[in-house]
């Protein structure tokens, strides 16, 4: 967990780190040993967002047993699709390479997708929400492919909200790049049926994934309402 928290006024540096994005439970930095690689924080319970009862009790439970910590379970789910797919994750899913500890910190140090320019890819969110950089008919095949990959693979990641993804250049068009892979293994069912089953599985990814054609074609439209609530980037 997360030793101190020093956030500068413009929110872009914390503890002299570069802040790459901020989730609902942890921050993201560029490493400063490595600008290849970055590092997730898990945030204090105190500088969390309000959550779900289930989530909170997860919380809970990782105060007492580390294992139960978002960088853990994002290692094992990580690790478990690796040991599946093997190369087959090549810039898909971004890669996690460990459990390391820091002077603010024990942080999971993950690759850092890269633009050309050598700087951080940003999230979906930001194209968003911030620079429309992409229509969303481009972004929406994006999604497309996404999916199609999910569903060949049998690959049950189902949190597809625009803050766990990436938008790199690829071609005459754009990919997503998985940046949080730990819905694998974790999820709001109480009973993960659609875990077990491949065919309630399938049915998930592609409702998940339309949902969020959904939202990427409502927000680039400026219709909040559909777009439904911003993720905490």
């Amino acid at each position: 967990m997360l030793q101190q928290t020093r956030t500068s006024p413009n929110n872009h540096v914390w503890n002299g780190l570069e802040i790459i994005s901020r989730g609902a439970n942890r921050l993201c930095v560029r490493d400063p040993d490595d600008p290849a690689y970055c590092l997730k924080y898990e945030l204090p319970t105190s500088q969390r967002s309000q959550v779900s009862l289930r989530q909170r009790l997860r919380r809970g439970l990782a105060q007492r047993f580390p294992n139960f910590g978002e960088n853990r379970t994002e290692l094992r789910a990580y690790r478990r699709l690796q040991a599946r797919l093997h190369n087959g994750l090549d810039g898909v899913v971004a890669t996690c390479h460990g459990l390391i500890a820091t002077p603010q910190g024990e942080a999971l140090r993950c690759g850092c997708v890269l633009l050309q320019d050598g700087t951080p890819a940003r999230s979906l969110y930001r194209h968003l929400f911030g620079d429309r950089a992409y229509p969303a008919d481009m972004l929406c095949e994006a999604v497309d492919r996404f999916e199609a990959w999910l569903l060949r693979h049998g690959v049950p990641l189902f949190d597809l909200n625009a803050g766990n993804f990436v938008v790199v250049p690829q071609g005459d068009g754009v990919a997503l790049v998985c940046i949080d892979s730990k819905s694998l293994l974790i999820g709001k069912e109480i009973l993960p049926f659609s875990r077990w089953s491949r065919l309630l599985m399938r049915r998930k990814i592609a409702r998940r994934c339309e949902r969020l054609r959904q939202r990427i074609r409502a927000a680039l439209a400026g219709d909040a309402t559909l777009a439904g609530p911003r993720p905490p980037h």
